[in-house]
């Protein structure tokens, strides 16, 4: 990751978590959370390395709820970089009833290889936890918003969106679950897809292991980048409450 990229995404993807944080303080609650870890190497007739990590915290205090993510993504292929990616955000919500909530979101994400410097977005609207029992929960959230991004070729671009978002988790087992998370923004200038499905193993109460992948896709890529990215990845995973 190049200094001056390194200098602008600081400041974007730290945002979300500090803004979040501070909200959080106002009110206590309980946290919960995980935190991923993976990496991977090869020797010989190529070297190759990666590294990927991943934070997700909870903070309740009914009404309120706060939810903040971090992650980053590194890879390299004979001291070639080739896939750089961080990303951070936070969600507000305020439940209405049982099911329904409001919401209110900020997110930023760099990602060198897809054809955009940096991506950055806010957006506010209305969730609902269409299902929820002891085997799991689906949540679907929908709502406006703005977003800021450059390209590679220096070309800023300011747009309105429409943020539609799902997440849904499955109990396979006492000590399995399958998860599927699904983020769409779409304005008039492109439309960034990310769809996240994984399957986790326990190993403890607190740690487990977890096959993930990941699709990111934008509608409107400059030339010579390619429209869609995928990563997979096995991280071990530490849960705290």
């Amino acid at each position: 990751m190049q200094a001056r990229h390194l200098h602008a995404v600081i400041p974007l993807v730290a945002a979300p978590l500090v803004v979040g944080s501070a909200l959080a303080e106002e009110a206590d609650g309980p946290w919960s959370g995980s935190a991923e870890f993976g990496a991977a190497m090869t020797t010989g007739n190529s070297d190759t390395s990666s590294l990927n990590g991943k934070l997700r915290l909870k903070h309740e205090a009914i009404p309120w709820e706060n939810k903040f993510r971090l992650e980053a993504y590194q890879a390299d292929e004979d001291g070639e970089e080739t896939a750089s990616r961080v990303l951070g955000e936070h969600e507000t919500n305020y439940a209405l009833s049982d099911r329904d909530y409001l919401f209110g979101v900020l997110r930023g994400t760099y990602d060198e290889f897809s054809g955009y410097d940096y991506q950055a977005s806010a957006a506010a609207g209305y969730g609902r936890k269409i299902w929820v029992s002891e085997k799991g929960y689906w949540d679907a959230e929908i709502g406006p918003g703005v977003r800021v991004a450059e390209t590679n070729d220096n070309v800023r671009e300011t747009n309105a969106i429409a943020r539609l978002s799902s997440g849904f988790e499955y109990r396979l087992s006492d000590n399995a679950r399958f998860n599927q998370d699904v983020t769409v923004l779409s304005g008039s200038d492109n439309t960034e897809i990310e769809s996240i499905t994984g399957v986790s193993a326990s190993i403890t109460d607190t740690l487990a292991m977890k096959l993930a992948y990941t699709v990111q896709h934008n509608t409107d890529v400059p030339a010579d980048t390619e429209n869609t990215d995928t990563y997979t990845s096995v991280n071990l995973v530490y849960d705290f409450q």
